[in-house]
């Protein structure tokens, strides 16, 4: 340090704080987010699926989790391995042939998802002054 100067940082505890609040924030925003991606998914699948009763198509569900979200078909319809992966008439496909594809598609779509909660958070954050 150059002689003569004093130099003294004020606010790091503020910013810590206001940190792990604007992070919990976040946290708390994202699912909700992840969740919309999700429906939006399980729809695109519903509506993809072969129909003859209808009943695969309407198993299909989107949900939000506490860790994000999450997408399933076929509970209940003891069919729906055999659309998904193949057998029984279907094409087979080690990746699926609906449900997977449609999730692996939304990547971008969730990435863009979380970041644009990060920012609408940012965005609304009040910091806390020293």
């Amino acid at each position: 340090m150059a002689k003569g100067f004093d130099v003294r940082l004020r606010g790091t505890a503020e910013l810590a704080a206001g940190t792990r609040k604007l992070a919990g924030h976040i946290a708390d925003a994202a699912p909700g987010s992840f969740g919309r991606v999700a429906d939006d998914v399980a729809s695109q699948v519903s509506a993809s699926v072969p129909r003859r009763t209808g009943l695969l198509a309407s198993s299909v569900t989107g949900r939000q989790t506490s860790g994000g979200a999450s997408v399933s078909m076929g509970q209940g319809v003891p069919y729906a391995r055999y659309v998904e992966y193949g057998g029984r008439g279907h094409p087979h496909s080690a990746q699926g042939n609906y449900l997977y594809p449609a999730a692996m598609d939304a990547g971008p779509r969730l990435q863009e998802a979380g970041e644009s909660t990060a920012r609408s958070e940012i965005a609304r954050m009040t910091w806390p002054s020293p």
